[in-house]
């Protein structure tokens, strides 16, 4: 998949604990973020920590909470780490619902 069929509209993120959530790509869980309290600033505050599945290099620290998902946007574009999107799904077969047998 090429970078100019990903945006940032595709990262979406899914909540599993209160202060924790994973990054869904395109339905592909790609990674986490996770709020942290800054203990190194005396008037309190958070920071974000991204850490992408398959990216050696670690989480990513993250200040402010607007900065977050275009962030992660930009790691996947850089770093190659993109999923393919899922083949489409032809109209008139989505409208059926099919029984498991």
């Amino acid at each position: 998949m090429s970078s100019a069929d990903f945006s940032v509209r595709d990262v979406r993120f899914r909540r599993t604990h209160d202060h924790e959530c994973d990054v869904v790509v395109f339905g592909e869980t790609v990674g986490s973020v996770m709020k942290r309290a800054d203990i190194a600033n005396p008037d309190g505050g958070f920071f974000y920590a991204a850490h992408l599945r398959d990216d050696h290099r670690g989480p990513v620290l993250i200040d402010r909470r607007e900065q977050v998902r275009p962030t992660i946007a930009a790691l996947l574009i850089e770093r190659d780490l993109v999923p393919s999107t899922p083949p489409p799904v032809h109209p008139e077969f989505s409208r059926h619902r099919h029984r498991a047998a």
